[in-house]
């Protein structure tokens, strides 16, 4: 359901006609902290759909994303916020994104907008990047057993290390390198053919 969703979600953005004024509409990148700053000045102007948590109550799913849009100029803060006509500020593409998603449709939901922020994160504007969240909303049918497709189960696989307080290797885990030396020892379990 989430995965579906959030491409339903891409999917909108890229063909609306703010799509075509970014550079990026993406799932957010598991990028670690450091790294996505970099990544969201290469790719901006830029929007990022991430699915939040979410609720289910009697029949009813209400799964929640978050599209965070990504703007960055130039000329400056006032061209990055709001535009210089020939690319897009994050006030423009803030007020496209809530008018394409607050009453959008996809596949499988009617999706509402019930929330935008402003980031005020001192490491984005040391990098020229003005950031805003917006958060939306669907009611769906929650996932059913029969549409569940998880294929079948053909290997479990399992590395198995040294305890960590083991006093001659507590350094070692306490510096958090749990790749030297390798795994004591691998397993690998083939279902079908038993254990």
């Amino acid at each position: 359901m989430l995965g579906d969703l959030e491409n339903q979600l891409i999917a909108l953005i890229k063909d609306s006609p703010l799509g075509l004024r970014l550079k990026t509409v993406d799932s957010l990148p598991d990028t670690p902290d450091k790294d996505v700053i970099k990544r969201w000045g290469l790719d901006a102007p830029a929007a990022y759909v991430v699915a939040m948590d979410g609720s289910i109550s009697q029949a009813v799913a209400t799964p929640q994303f978050v599209v965070v849009l990504v703007a960055r100029n130039a000329r400056g803060h006032q061209a990055a916020r709001r535009g210089d006509g020939k690319t897009i500020g994050l006030y423009q593409m803030l007020d496209a994104g809530i008018a394409e998603l607050h009453g959008g449709q996809t596949e499988d939901a009617s999706w509402q907008v019930n929330r935008y922020q402003f980031l005020q994160e001192d490491a984005l504007r040391e990098q020229g990047l003005h950031v805003a969240l917006v958060q939306l909303q669907a009611d769906t049918d929650p996932p059913q057993k029969e549409a569940v497709n998880l294929g079948e189960f053909l290997e479990f696989h399992a590395d198995y290390d040294l305890e960590p307080h083991t006093p001659a290797e507590h350094p070692r885990w306490l510096d958090e390198n749990h790749d030297a030396p390798a795994p004591d020892m691998h397993s690998h379990i083939n279902p079908q053919e038993g254990t």
